[in-house]
């Protein structure tokens, strides 16, 4: 239960940012946050994609933030957005009637083209661990997109257009019905599933399928391939003989190892839902090698036989899951004036079956009214509540979800959707400079921001009364976010961090800055921190980290080195760097260390927070360090015969035994992986075209102080190698260089990725070319090597020519350092703090 404050204060409102020229039309699901942790508004001819700036450590200068006398006085530090967008050029690249002249098959959409419907993947999909967005358009036009460089202020790229691929599946089924072909490529809904948990280390295989309703009354699950950037069709399944309108995943149960389920809910356009149950398992397949496990997916789906809603003929206009724990799913639905729950028969539930609730117009502006489309459905947890609000301004909140559902709970219960209703509409008069009782602000999306009481939503004045024309250019959509209702923050943020820290689960895809969002708005307050850095240190150092060197288990390999042992190192490498919940957790309390040693002013509290910073820091080290040793160990037979590789793994041994925070385990392993080195038989001198550049000192033992010093690119001169904890590294005649955080190389060039939530930088992967090419790899999962955009292929991204890592075009090519192309390619996402990479340059 959430704790509230004795006293009424003025709500904080956090940001009030104002979008010209643009239109949004009503829907639940305009308005969602992504797993990067970025906000995704879909408007009528664009998708704004917006990223908070609490955490973001890159594109500072970018950052919008609006005029803070919208703002009232005491309001919380405005938060500031970095901002990029999807842009809809209008073209049509299916004309129906060319394919059917039936008039079933006629899209009135075509007529003024706009974006109808946007579904967000999980993240870590992409070659950048990023998400995908699907977007639909009114000519029920399908494509997916995804960044090409940077996520944050970058341009979002068109990666295929589905509803070719649709058009490929159904003639291949029915190749001479050409209008039933025409009505299945017809996509009218999307939805994206997120990630089944599979326990840890969590694989990497990919599991989350998008389904698509479309005209005739099917429902086509597809799902995403990283290595072709493309969807493919997996099944299709018919659910009514009518219009599919809405879809609603509920989460991934597990109720056994290697197989998931979870209900997909489909409603019609004739008012009616069914429930299909989709389930997945997890079957282990042969690999060549033996190094990393893989895995096939098996897919099943079954319609259940009754519908939870009838055909009433009354539109669905809000179809969404909630899923409290310990019971389960409840699917919350919206017909006009009425708000509709259903819950799966079940034992451990307190109830079951479906529910109906009548709202009543709550009376704030002259377009109020309880037959208004819904603009949004959030569940909050913590009150075990779920908040609809209305296009017409207006909130209701139904109390006691799990437990006893009721719309309106007696005049003691703190949260009354009339007040919910009030403060929207004192942030609508606050913001706008004239507004009156004959002002409609009408919300068309709306969605909690931390979970609790804090929300997002974005309005547009409107006057009913005035019938003027106003054409797309004077449209303007105000986003807020802003509290709703009163609470005693700090107790919230408190037990949010607690949670997540403290229960991490093995990575899912959701980057640390998005899981840590609802802590992060609120320790932006100076004192705020000074008030609760005793608890905050108490939380993050509890539950010392034990590693997990104990279960990196890597089989040993003594063949020689193919492109599938490259195939299956890099799901290995993968595996185990961002496989662990525990890990995963250590990078968490990093980040909001940090973040507070920033935001603290007082010079002892930012001490307090730093220490804390490198002891997560130290941990999240010996734990990569330990997955390279381990890994180098059980290949060490194929990398004896490469000096090139031979010299990162005595490099990697150097940085195991002489940090200072080395733990006497990791000392030992990569003693033991000195000693296999030393043993085996050496490789002859490397390329005589590159050997001049590359010291043949670097081959020496590892006893020899000097022999893995490196050259300064600029002038030759020397510079020594520290361990891993140097961010940069200084030559002896004073030039400075950063290094790379995955393989710790100088970085010579700007050709690099940064980590959006530290800063650190690292090499790109090696361009597509010069590496061995994907093995084979089961639907949907990441095994295969993955190609990058055209941007970030080139020479110049390679370190130079000293580097046991060299550059293409020189003799030993990119096949001379295989272990780091693979190391590279494996890590995916920042090392030490578990966000998105993206290349600034």
């Amino acid at each position: 239960m959430p704790i509230f404050a004795d006293k009424m204060t003025e709500l904080p409102i956090s940001s009030v940012l104002s979008l010209s020229a643009v239109s949004v039309p009503p829907s639940v699901k305009c308005l969602q946050f992504s797993q990067d942790g970025q906000v995704i508004l879909l408007t009528k001819y664009a998708v704004h994609i917006l990223t908070p700036d609490t955490g973001v450590s890159v594109e500072r200068s970018s950052v919008i933030k609006q005029d803070s006398s919208k703002l009232p006085s005491g309001s919380t530090h405005p938060l500031g957005w970095l901002r990029t967008m999807v842009e809809f050029d209008r073209s049509l690249a299916h004309q129906w009637p060319n394919d059917s002249k039936e008039w079933g098959a006629v899209s009135l959409g075509s007529l003024d083209p706009s974006l109808h419907a946007v579904a967000l993947s999980p993240s870590n999909l992409t070659a950048d661990a990023g998400c995908v967005l699907a977007l639909l358009n009114s000519n029920l036009e399908l494509t997916i997109w995804g960044a090409s460089k940077n996520l944050l202020t970058g341009e979002w790229i068109r990666l295929q257009d589905v509803t070719s691929a649709l058009e490929t599946a159904s003639a291949a089924k029915d190749p001479l019905l050409a209008v039933k072909n025409v009505l299945r490529n017809q996509s009218t809904c999307i939805a994206w599933s997120s990630q089944p948990q599979w326990g840890e280390p969590m694989p990497p295989v990919e599991a989350s399928s998008l389904a698509v309703g479309n005209r005739a009354g099917s429902v086509t699950f597809l799902r995403y391939d990283k290595t072709e950037k493309q969807m493919s069709v997996l099944k299709e399944t018919q659910v009514a003989d009518r219009w599919v309108s809405h879809l609603a995943w509920s989460a991934w149960n597990v109720p056994q190892d290697d197989t998931c389920e979870a209900m997909l809910a489909c409603g019609s356009s004739d008012g009616s839902i069914a429930i299909l149950t989709v389930r997945q398992t997890l079957n282990p397949k042969p690999t060549l090698t033996n190094i990393s496990p893989d895995h096939a997916l098996s897919l099943s789906i079954q319609l259940d036989d009754e519908k939870i809603s009838g055909s009433d003929g009354r539109a669905i206009t809000g179809l969404q899951w909630a899923n409290p724990p310990g019971r389960s799913a409840i699917l919350i639905y919206h017909k006009p004036g009425v708000i509709h729950l259903w819950s799966a028969p079940s034992s451990e539930a307190a109830w079951s079956g479906s529910r109906a609730f009548a709202l009543r117009t709550q009376r704030r502006s002259v377009g109020s009214s309880a037959l208004s489309p819904a603009s949004g459905i959030s569940y909050v947890p913590s009150c075990d509540m779920a908040v609809v609000s209305l296009s017409d301004g207006s909130f209701y909140v139904i109390h006691k979800l799990s437990v006893d559902p009721t719309l309106y709970p007696p005049p003691t219960e703190p949260i009354q959707p009339d007040a919910l209703s009030a403060a929207s509409r004192s942030v609508f008069v606050r913001a706008e400079s004239k507004a009156s009782f004959k002002d409609v602000d009408r919300i068309h999306g709306a969605a909690t921001y931390d979970g609790g009481s804090t929300f997002m939503w974005t309005y547009e004045a409107s006057r009913p009364t005035d019938f003027s024309y106003k054409h797309d250019a004077k449209h303007i959509s105000t986003f807020v976010v802003a509290q709703l209702w009163e609470e005693d923050v700090d107790e919230r943020v408190l037990y949010d961090l607690a949670e997540r820290v403290g229960h991490a689960r093995s990575v899912s895809g959701e980057a640390p800055i998005s899981i840590l969002r609802p802590v992060l708005l609120h320790l932006r307050e100076p004192s705020r921190i000074a008030r609760l850095h005793p608890r905050i240190l108490d939380i993050l150092h509890r539950q010392p980290f034990n590693g997990v060197d104990a279960t990196i288990a890597v089989p040993t390999y003594s063949g020689d080195w193919t492109t599938e042992l490259s195939c299956e190192l890099r799901r290995s490498l993968t595996t185990q760097l961002f496989g662990w919940g525990s890990i995963q957790s250590q990078r968490m309390r990093y980040t909001v260390a940090v973040f507070c040693q920033k935001y603290a002013e007082a010079a002892d509290i930012q001490q307090k927070f730093a220490d804390a910073a490198n002891l997560f820091l130290a941990n999240i080290r010996s734990h990569v360090q330990m997955v390279l040793i381990r890994h180098l160990s059980a290949i060490s037979g194929a990398i004896s015969r490469s000096a090139y590789d031979i010299s990162f793994a005595r490099r990697t041994i150097r940085q195991a035994t002489t940090a200072s925070e080395a733990a006497p385990a990791l000392a030992k392993e990569a003693d033991t992986l000195l000693a296999q080195l030393s043993s085996a038989p050496q490789p002859g001198p490397p390329d005589a075209q590159i050997s001049a550049a590359s010291p043949a000192a670097e081959l020496a033992p590892i006893q020899d102080g000097h022999s893995m010093d490196e050259l300064c690119p600029a002038c030759n001169g020397v510079v020594p190698l520290q361990s891993m904890d140097a961010e940069g590294a200084v030559c002896t005649n004073g030039h400075v260089w950063a290094r790379c955080c995955v393989t710790s190389f100088l970085l010579a060039t700007p050709m690099v990725r940064t980590c959006i939530g530290c800063s650190r930088k690292a090499l790109l992967p090696p361009p597509v070319p010069a590496r061995a090419a994907p093995g084979p790899s089961s639907s949907g999962d990441a095994n295969g090597s993955v190609d990058r955009p055209a941007s970030q292929v080139g020479d110049s991204q390679a370190p130079p020519a000293h580097s046991p890592y060299p550059r293409a075009g020189m003799g030993g090519s990119y096949n001379s350092a295989r272990f780091v192309q693979d190391l590279l390619d494996a890590t995916q996402r920042c090392p030490f703090c578990g966000n998105n990479f993206v290349v600034l340059v």
